[in-house]
């Protein structure tokens, strides 16, 4: 690269004195400040000559009250070439990139395992080719599922985005709302089960006292005062209703003093997005384990692990969805398990609005949250 404090790119000799060959220092300035002049109007008229943003992470924006858009998907399971999941996942990039919204979350399992695919390619390098084809306008923020906790206990995973620092939980502020990232895998009761035994104990966001448990309350004491709305994030699901091979809901922190749900839901946390499991469900507004249409301070739970790994899963594919065992009476809205998409957010002001999409482009469901 050429360095412009020599003339024999970056070899060292220095540049003459007098500045241009031929004139003096002042003519030289002169020339300079009429250079920097033509360049500032020329950036102001062609905005396309600016340079991109490149970096994966995009700073906080404190900017209240303003609109704003993100996009969530989750369980893209790339590198299981029979999952289908590389395809999905491209088609899901280039619908966000038609939306534009301000950033991507994905909640979590990125990558099916940590050896390579059928066809040999490495599962992290797939998913970070698939991810380099988002517009870099558009921020990303990762969420740790199970099946990057496969890669050395979460450290190889980390390692891609420096947001998620060495524990994997975060926060940000972006438009006057605040989000919080969790890390919700490696003490759920059924931690044990095949597909979990590789997370090994990481702060337990569902265990009172815990690291990540004082962690959060101190995040959400800390909004700031003008703050309209607050949405959460993590990888397993409290009201999912796939229930597929024993994974099921973390039902023990749905409720009760102590409880994950209750610190989130008396917080007035307005959504909390999650994956694993490969469907889409809706809650109605959740308040201590039940349905609270109407009541202040309750948490409507998203599931949303439709970008890419298998779906329509389970012994029950041709019964009609969902399998609601374990679901409080009157929780559930919709769902499907038989599609894959992403959900697109608006926030304006105090109205909230999802678009759940399918890859086709299809409306899979749609609602509001007003205040």
């Amino acid at each position: 690269m050429k360095d412009p404090r020599t003339d024999q790119g970056g070899r060292g000799a220095a540049a003459p004195a007098d500045g241009p060959i031929g004139m003096g220092m002042q003519g030289a300035r002169r020339i300079l400040r009429i250079a920097a002049f033509l360049s500032s109007v020329l950036f102001l008229l062609l905005p396309s000559c600016a340079p991109r943003k490149t970096a994966t992470v995009r700073p906080d924006e404190e900017r209240p009250g303003r609109a704003f858009s993100f996009a969530v998907v989750s369980d893209t399971h790339t590198g299981a070439t029979a999952h289908t999941g590389k395809k999905v996942f491209a088609r899901i990039i280039e619908q966000v990139n038609e939306k534009k919204p301000d950033f991507l979350v994905h909640c979590g399992d990125w990558i099916i395992a940590p050896t390579p695919d059928k066809l040999g390619e490495a599962t992290a390098d797939t998913f970070m080719h698939l991810l380099s084809l988002l517009d870099p306008e558009i921020a990303f923020y990762p969420v740790l599922g199970n099946h990057e906790g496969d890669y050395e206990d979460y450290a190889y995973a980390r390692s891609f985005f420096p947001v998620l620092g060495e524990s994997g939980w975060y926060s940000f502020d972006h438009g006057g709302a605040r989000f919080f990232v969790v890390e919700n895998n490696s003490d759920a009761p059924d931690s044990d089960l095949p597909g979990y035994r590789s997370c090994l104990p990481n702060g337990g966001i569902n265990t009172p006292g815990s690291a990540q448990r004082a962690w959060l309350a101190s995040v959400l004491r800390s909004r700031p005062p003008d703050t309209v709305w607050t949405f959460g994030f993590g990888h397993r699901s409290y009201y999912g209703a796939e229930q597929y091979a024993g994974r099921k809901n973390i039902a023990s922190a749905r409720r009760g003093e102590g409880s994950f749900c209750r610190l989130i839901e008396e917080a007035g946390v307005d959504v909390f997005f999650n994956g694993d499991q490969h469907c889409y469900t809706r809650t109605t507004p959740i308040r201590d384990g039940e349905a609270a249409e109407g009541v202040e301070n309750a948490t409507v739970y998203l599931t949303v692990g439709g970008g890419g790994g298998r779906i329509n899963r389970g012994r029950n594919v041709s019964l009609e969805f969902p399998v609601l065992e374990g679901l409080p009476r009157g929780a559930y809205v919709t769902g499907t398990k038989s599609k894959h998409f992403f959900v697109h957010c608006t926030v304006r002001d105090r109205l909230f609005h999802a678009d759940v999409i399918d890859t086709s482009g299809a409306l899979i469901d749609s609602f509001s949250i007003r205040k």
